[in-house]
């Protein structure tokens, strides 16, 4: 972008048409800040998109304030401490676009959760607020806080307890060939796995009549069953 090839983009006009923050956002989206990149707007609807989808994760269809004090759901709060810990991490090397990504990621999950509780919604408010601090300040008085967040906010810190998988789902072949797909303890041991594996009702019409030679366990990734 240069005067001379008279393709300069006024950001006033990006601002006006899109807002700071969502020109903010986009600007770190556009890759690692130490790296030369081309200007183009074609993909910043895709971070006011992003934008417009986590205003949602605060109302309801009917454009009502919807945020309730429920308890958390297991899932919900990997979700929110995962976003936590790729963000600090991420912002600690200037990788604010991998931030981003992050903050996308988390805002799908949590939609698809259905999820409008606040004790994760609100941590994920301050989170996001040196990314996007006009829609973190709206959202911050919207949840009935007074003063500004960036004063009063405490920035969260992720819990390793959530993030720590306590099942784990299994795909379970014959002679390499996928035949079901089974949750399983994350605790269970190799022979815990193979003995269970062969009592699996789908696996079982695969193995009547069969010698099995033996069942091979790749802990946390895969069983595969001989015959």
């Amino acid at each position: 972008m240069s005067k001379s090839k008279y393709n300069v983009v006024n950001p006033d006009d990006i601002v006006d048409k899109y807002g700071a923050d969502c020109f903010r956002m986009y600007e770190m989206f556009l890759g690692p800040i130490e790296v030369a990149k081309p200007w183009n707007t074609s993909g910043i609807d895709g971070v006011n998109r992003f934008l417009r989808k986590f205003w949602g994760l605060f109302y309801d269809n009917n454009g009502n304030f919807n945020v309730n004090n429920d308890a958390p759901t297991k899932q919900e709060l990997k979700t929110l401490h995962t976003a936590i810990k790729k963000v600090n991490e991420d912002i600690e090397r200037f990788s604010f676009n991998t931030c981003v990504s992050a903050f996308m990621v988390a805002t799908n999950e949590l939609k698809d959760l259905k999820c409008n509780k606040r004790v994760i919604l609100e941590p994920l408010v301050i989170l996001i607020a040196p990314f996007a601090p006009h829609l973190a300040e709206e959202l911050w008085h919207q949840l009935g806080h007074e003063g500004s967040l960036h004063k009063n906010g405490q920035y969260p810190v992720h819990n390793e307890e959530y993030l720590v998988e306590d099942e784990i789902n299994y795909p379970v072949s014959i002679n390499g060939k996928l035949r079901a797909t089974v949750t399983f303890p994350a605790s269970s041991t190799k022979e815990q796995l193979e003995k269970a594996a062969l009592e699996i009702e789908a696996i079982q019409k695969w193995i009547e009549g069969q010698n099995v030679k033996k069942v091979i366990v790749v802990p946390g990734r895969m069983i595969n069953v001989v015959i």
